[in-house]
């Protein structure tokens, strides 16, 4: 924001009446009374309550941060009032302050008296006991000073010069004649500058008296009046008081509307202490532990609590806290001018009189009762309410807080990263650290994961976790049930909780704090049920992973583990596994078995997935082992896979057997250079022969599926090839030609092409090229399992 464009553009306005004020903890109220008396009348009540509510915010700023004196200026122009706070410390807003040298000292007492802090400027380095920035006897003030304005200005601003800053802003208002006042128009224009003086105030005939630690704010402040002409004069005169005039008001919807709970709370202290004879106010309550006080807001010049008005919120609940109003003194603080005082100027021989008049005026109850209990009962459903939406809010956060864990925790099924990720989710959220233990069979628990808020804490942690005479330790061997259990670690409270899932205790969660910073009742439970979420999702990700294990280990079971070596023969094969296959145990499979008449290459296919197709698959082996190894031929032997497979073959709820494709050649002797083999197709895609020209094509006639027919309906007819030095046979699984880009599949002519791309290239080679030429194709996502198996003859 920038400098006030009305005034740049030279509105017609009114001098401005100012006032300057130290920086002490009465000034936002002195400020208040300040342009409470200017404007009253001149503004309409609730645009009243606005410029009081920022005036107050802002010249709060002023003290507790600035820590200069705040100089507060008010013009009313057409329509609208515009007013401004300055300070004089010259760094402006937005920028770093740098903390002054000169420190208030810090009391040991909350209710210790401030009057030896009052000539202090250097308000930026005092701090409350048990924490929080505060500012001269805990004024506070939350950063909500500009917001505030944003809120309910028309338009605000801020100027930067030479040796400070100032913010302003405008309230538009319909402007009213107050019916108590006889201002005149050239009163208006005559406006009074307001600064302080040393020089003792003058009597006043009414009005409050003034403060317990010096002159009333504004009521014993000098006018300097700018006279019209070429000349200046100065009088001293008396602003007029506030007090008994301010009418007792509630907020203004659209005022309420833009506070917090403890903003309002701040305003109804105001608006009281303007109305009752009061030096200052706090409200306070019992904070969260039930331990120490907190300050929700205060407002003047604050004392002991033994010298103060002491009013509940509300009498039937305590923890809403109470009003706590210091009343000027009768002795000391009494008012000039009143009768029976020295100095007030009473006649010899009156003195009884004057008496009997000073104990009516105070000895009766100086406070409205009716007026402080109306205001105190808003006050507690203010923070009632404040409390409710906190609290309500509270409740949704950690709700969306374990909607959010549950998600991430069930989102992995691998127990490393499960385990990483429950060490990571509270930490610095609800714990400081945190470390995740799992139990082992044959021993206690094993740490397997931490995490702290502070990275360079971390290898601390670890081994603290880990020390077997620790504490930490201790706690975690001995946890048992589901109860949460309280224990001093690692510097500070921990909670420790078992992980068990299903019956089974599998481990425990230990998480902590730093010192003095205990776990409430509702974080205890939030972790209790983090904890129980967490643990299904553990036993999740280790079943996951043991089943992982097991399909693995049977996967690898369909292949041989190694290639054996055949002479004059070169080998490859290569194998992809489907994205989409998770715990299944795919149906390709291939083979190279030895007999009595040579070398028996296979490769199959089982349609499915799981336990039946894994079922499949180990009696086509078997079955293939066993009749190559007795040297049966190859036709007769697919006969006989035939018949066994269809005897023994399982079948799916809907009645639908399984069956299973495959392509076998025999190596034959060959009597010139190269390789001879006997090619038989079961229902398999046809191979293909890359030749020694670099050119490819498919070979090998079609036969019956293995499983589905009988005997005397299957035809599974031979095809003898010959392959020359550098040539080789490709058999593959359909996952290759089946997949899928799109509703486009690679098809034959892809994979004809495919392979002939690979002249020159070793066994290994081709089948490596032809898995990444199927691969890319789908874009990394085959839908389905490739197995590939090649035969070259070596050059």
């Amino acid at each position: 924001m920038n400098a006030d464009p009305a005034a740049q553009a030279g509105d017609r306005r009114t001098p401005p009446r100012s006032v300057a004020l130290p920086p002490t903890a009465d000034s936002p109220r002195s400020a208040r009374r300040f342009v409470q008396e200017t404007l009253r009348g001149r503004l309409d009540e609730d645009t009243l309550d606005s410029a009081l509510l920022l005036v107050t915010e802002l010249v709060t700023n002023v003290v507790v941060h600035a820590g200069t004196v705040a100089t507060v200026d008010v013009a009313e122009e057409h329509g609208s009032v515009r007013v401004a706070v300055g300070d004089r410390h010259p760094v402006r807003i937005g920028v770093g302050r740098r903390e002054t040298a000169v420190r208030r000292p810090q009391p040991t007492d909350p209710d210790e008296d401030i009057e030896s802090l009052e000539s202090l400027e250097g308000l930026e380095g005092f701090e409350t006991i048990g924490g929080g920035t505060a500012g001269i006897d805990g004024l506070r003030e939350d950063g909500r000073g500009l917001a505030l304005v944003d809120a309910l200005a028309s338009s605000w601003g801020t100027e930067h010069v030479a040796g400070g800053k100032t913010v302003w802003f405008r309230l538009e208002s319909r402007r009213r004649e107050d019916p108590r006042r006889s201002a005149s128009p050239d009163d208006v224009h005559s406006a009074p500058s307001i600064t302080h003086d040393p020089v003792p105030p003058q009597p006043t005939p009414s009005g409050p008296p003034p403060g317990p630690l010096g002159v009333s704010p504004v009521d014993d402040l000098l006018m300097t009046t700018a006279g019209a002409g070429a000349g200046t004069t100065t009088v001293t005169t008396r602003a007029p008081t506030a007090m008994s005039t301010r009418m007792p008001r509630l907020l203004a919807r659209d005022t309420a509307r833009a506070l917090t709970a403890e903003g309002e709370v701040s305003e109804l202290l105001a608006q009281l202490l303007d109305a009752v004879p009061a030096v200052g106010g706090r409200v306070q309550r019992p904070s969260q532990d039930g331990v120490r006080t907190e300050t929700v807001a205060t407002l003047g010049r604050t004392g002991p609590s033994a010298d103060a008005r002491v009013f509940a919120l509300d009498p039937t609940q305590d923890s809403l806290g109470e009003l706590l109003l210091w009343p000027y003194r009768a002795a000391d603080d009494r008012p000039a001018g009143v009768p029976g005082e020295p100095g007030a100027g009473h006649e010899p021989g009156n003195g009884a009189h004057h008496a009997a008049v000073h104990h009516a005026e105070f000895d009766r109850d100086p406070f409205d009762i009716e007026r402080i209990q109306l205001v105190s009962r808003w006050m507690a459903l203010a923070l009632g309410g404040g409390d409710m939406r906190r609290a309500e809010e509270r409740r949704i956060g950690m709700l969306s807080f374990l909607a959010e864990a549950s998600d991430l925790l069930a989102g992995s099924l691998d127990l490393t990263h499960s385990l990483t990720l429950l060490a990571r989710l509270p930490v610095p959220r609800l714990a400081q650290w945190c470390a995740v233990y799992l139990n082992r069979d044959d021993a206690g628990p094993k740490l397997q994961a931490v995490g702290h808020a502070e990275e360079s804490e971390t290898a601390a942690l670890n081994e603290a976790a880990v020390d077997p005479d620790g504490a930490l330790m201790a706690a975690v061997r001995a946890a048992r049930g589901d109860q949460v259990q309280t224990v001093t670690a690692f510097g500070g409270p921990a909670l420790v909780v078992v992980l068990q899932a299903r019956r089974r205790v599998l481990g425990v969660l230990a998480l902590g704090r730093s010192a003095g910073h205990t776990f409430l009742a509702d974080e205890i439970d939030l972790l209790a049920d983090l904890a129980r979420r967490a643990s299904f999702a553990v036993d999740n990700a280790r079943l996951y992973s043991r089943q992982v294990e097991l399909a693995s280990t049977l996967q690898a079971g369909l292949r041989p583990p190694a290639l054996p070596r055949i002479p004059g023969m070169d080998l490859g094969s290569a194998y992809g596994a489907a994205q989409s296959a998770g715990l299944d145990v795919g149906g390709d499979f291939f083979d190279l078995i030895s007999g009595p008449t040579g070398w028996t290459v296979a490769i199959g296919d089982v349609c499915g997935k799981g336990a039946e197709a894994a079922t499949v698959t180990g009696v086509a082996r078997a079955v293939l082992r066993l009749l190559t190894g007795r040297g049966a031929d190859l036709e007769e032997l697919l006969v006989e896979l035939n018949r066994a497979l269809r005897d023994t073959a399982t079948s799916h709820p809907n009645g639908q057997g399984r069956f299973c494709t495959l392509a076998a050649a025999s190596l034959l002797p060959s009597e010139t250079d190269g390789a001879r083999l006997r090619l038989h197709l079961a229902g398999h895609p046809q191979p293909v022969v890359l030749h020694k020209d670099g050119t490819a094509s498919l070979v090998g006639r079609t036969g019956t599926l293995l499983g589905v027919l009988d005997d005397d309906e299957t035809s599974f007819p031979g095809l003898d090839l010959h392959l020359h030095a550098g040539e080789s046979l490709v058999l593959y699984t359909d996952g290759v030609v089946e997949a899928r880009r799109g509703r486009e599949l690679f098809g034959d002519q892809r994979l004809v092409d495919a392979v002939a791309g690979c002249a020159g290239l070793s066994a290994q080679g081709v089948a490596d090229r032809v898995l990444t030429a199927a691969e890319r194709f789908a874009g990394g996502n085959l839908r389905d399992d490739v197995a590939i198996l090649v035969t070259r003859v070596a050059d």
